[in-house]
């Protein structure tokens, strides 16, 4: 049995070495990877710690044990910051200090306990368990808005699984209240306990990669879809897209809206406050604008500071009180230029057409046209208002 659990011990290190060299790698090579660095920490703190458990056999037992709780709590203290690290501000998280705290406790009975091999193998394993709850709960991301990919899964998964061993593993230590040799555990509750880890390192490493992956083909969709400066919708995104505009309009016979919206004198906005103060205009135009659109309306940005909003089964008066609506909530209220207070305001000027798209497949850019000409003659007649064609 010694022979399983050494030769079990060799191919953890082997395995977790050879997933942490190419992390660490991309790491390296590709740092917009968030929390990947750290992942990869993780990786060589837990393939340290079967070499330490190794210690046991040349009579270092009191070490070894110190060493491998230590840098076995360290792996799921930094998987786990890895997992924040990876999800940014999307999501309420609590203090890092928190993640922490069970390994302090954990190595608090180790040291404490360390003669008692009873109750340090009962604290040890109920605080890991805690530190693998953290890590779940990371995973899991209570709040979180977006759809949950496939590396989350994974990752959900093998955190289970680790909860659920050390959660067993620590009521199999509570009721073996037997064991009175020193620094006895059975063998096959270590091999266990090990062969679950690495499978559950395995498991989580192959989630967190994935969970990289999907996020940055999400970047990638994104910014071959998206405005990078607004978020809005691109002008290459919309052209794919009012093809369905117009199909769906003739189908169920509903008018669709279009607006141009442009703000008034930009370029001045640009010459005397610097293309900083241009761009934070610009973001808290999107903003107002796509707040007061349902979630079916589109809206893209069609130039530089132009943008094109179509509402579906949107008739004239909608489209006009919408319109409407949007340029008092750009006009009334100034827009915060920096932190010391700075404040300029701006106007927008929109151009309405609604209509029905027949047939013919440019009938949604001739009605673009014709609201872009809507535009026009509301710069022409003063700016600052909406005109109708």
């Amino acid at each position: 049995m010694m022979l399983d659990l050494a030769t079990l011990l060799a191919a953890s290190a082997t395995a977790t070495l050879s997933l942490a060299i190419p992390v660490l790698f991309v790491a390296w090579r590709v740092r917009v990877h968030h929390g990947l660095a750290l992942w990869g920490l993780g990786l060589v703190l837990i393939t340290l710690s079967y070499p330490a458990f190794g210690l046991r056999a040349l009579g270092w037992t009191s070490g070894s044990i110190l060493v491998t709780n230590l840098l076995t709590g360290l792996t799921l203290v930094v998987h786990t910051l890895a997992v924040r690290a990876f999800q940014h501000e999307r999501i309420w998280r609590f203090p890092n200090w928190v993640v922490w705290l069970p390994l302090v406790l954990n190595m608090a009975a180790v040291i404490v306990f360390l003669r008692d091999d009873h109750w340090r193998n009962i604290l040890v394993a109920a605080t890991q368990a805690t530190m693998g709850f953290m890590l779940l709960h990371e995973a899991w991301a209570p709040g979180l808005t977006e759809r949950r990919l496939t590396g989350r899964w994974v990752l959900i998964g093998g955190a289970s699984i680790l909860c659920v061993t050390l959660v067993c593993r620590t009521v199999f230590m509570a009721l073996a209240s037997d064991w009175d040799a020193r620094y006895n555990v059975p063998t096959h509750v270590q091999a266990s306990t090990y062969f679950v880890a690495m499978a559950v390192v395995l498991i989580n490493s192959m989630g967190f990669v994935l969970m990289q992956m999907e996020r940055s083909i999400d970047q990638q969709r994104s910014l071959a879809t998206h405005d990078a400066l607004t978020g809005l919708y691109n002008r290459s995104a919309l052209q794919d897209l009012l093809p369905l505009c117009a199909a769906q309009a003739r189908r169920h016979q509903a008018p669709l809206a279009c607006l141009m919206l442009d703000i008034d004198h930009f370029k001045h906005v640009n010459d005397a406050h610097g293309h900083l103060a241009g761009d934070t205009v610009l973001q808290e135009v999107a903003r107002r604008v796509r707040a007061r659109m349902r979630q079916s309306d589109i809206l893209a940005r069609f130039g530089g500071e132009e943008f094109l909003a179509i509402l579906p089964a949107t008739d004239q008066a909608g489209a006009m009180h919408l319109a409407e609506d949007v340029r008092q909530a750009i006009a009334t209220q100034p827009i915060g230029l920096s932190d010391n207070g700075e404040c300029i305001t701006v106007t927008i000027s929109i151009g309405v057409h609604v209509g029905i798209p027949d047939e013919d497949q440019n009938a949604v850019e001739r009605m673009i046209d014709l609201s872009d000409q809507a535009l026009y003659e509301a710069k022409e007649a003063g700016r600052d208002r909406v005109m109708y064609r």
